[in-house]
């Protein structure tokens, strides 16, 4: 919203403070509050007001919630041209039996093998992140990690045919598709600021072609796949994180509504990002222009 013409009012909520009496004049509310364990009671809270918000409401609080990693794997296991690994949510103990060998790996999803996706509920950001090979490996895991719950998801290699990984990120607003950023990496755990991007002319390169050739390639080839996530998360504003399997399917890490989606970087290192971003900050104003004059003809026909 920097440098629109858009006023932006934001009401910050706790789960200890009662929402204020009074609000200031607004044409549209959009709900910036993203997915977490910490989160949900005030989703809920919020899903209990949205249906009497006198004015249009974008990214619904029922919606935000179902982007944690193990319903979001539910919700698109059979969307075209998608693959998301199902995330199972276990248990501490589960996980010990299966790293002492006094289970298999399958008794967390039938036909399950290494190898494995750990992390903790609620991480983010790759921490406490890890890729195991084997029954060791989760037990070795877990002498340094004291949490109670993890995601377990099946690991899927997605190498190019250069031997890198890539990983992209893709914003969709009101259900159209905007390159967001994309990291080329050695590691399969990819995360921008540990490619090595500022360091490499190449994966810039690579990265300046990914969204100058983004309509006509990426986003024509994932259309189906972009549109059924679309319609079965239901957000108006949504970024996905993903890589692209050996046969070419949209393979989705994660979708989140609050990801980082900027114009940051320096323009001397990444003069291509910015006409990017204004375009993906175009798309953002016009998505609330609409619902604003959504808004108006409900208010003209209700009077």
């Amino acid at each position: 919203m920097e440098n629109s013409d858009i006023e932006l009012n934001i009401l910050y909520l706790s789960d200890g403070l009662p929402l204020p009496d009074h609000l200031p004049p607004h044409d549209v509310l959009f709900v910036a509050i993203g997915e977490s364990e910490a989160n949900r009671t005030l989703l809920r809270r919020l899903e209990a007001v949205i249906p009497a918000w006198p004015r249009p409401v974008l990214n619904l609080p029922a919606s935000i919630a179902r982007l944690a990693r193990d319903t979001a794997s539910e919700l698109l296991q059979s969307a075209p041209g998608v693959v998301m690994p199902r995330s199972f949510r276990i248990e501490r103990q589960t996980l010990d039996r299966v790293g002492r060998g006094e289970q298999h790996i399958a008794c967390i999803q039938e036909g399950m093998d290494f190898p494995v996706i750990v992390r903790p509920v609620g991480s983010h950001a790759g921490k406490g992140l890890v890729k195991a090979n084997d029954p060791e490996c989760i037990s070795e895991y877990l002498q340094t990690m004291p949490q109670f719950e993890f995601y377990v998801t099946r690991f899927v290699d997605y190498r190019s045919k250069d031997g890198l990984f890539r990983k992209y990120r893709v914003v969709l607003i009101d259900g159209q598709p905007y390159a967001g950023h994309m990291a080329v990496s050695e590691d399969w755990m990819i995360h921008y600021l540990n490619a090595g991007m500022i360091d490499s002319a190449d994966k810039r390169a690579a990265e300046s072609s990914f969204m100058k050739h983004f309509d006509e390639d990426f986003a024509f080839r994932h259309q189906a796949a972009l549109r059924s996530i679309a319609g079965r998360i239901g957000l108006d504003y949504l970024v996905i994180d993903c890589g692209e399997t050996h046969d070419g399917k949209l393979l989705v890490f994660e979708v989140d509504s609050s990801a980082v989606v900027h114009a940051m970087d320096p323009i001397e290192i990444f003069p291509y990002k910015k006409p990017q971003m204004q375009k993906v900050f175009a798309a953002f104003r016009a998505m609330l222009v609409k619902a604003m004059e959504r808004g108006l003809r409900e208010n003209y026909a209700s009077n």
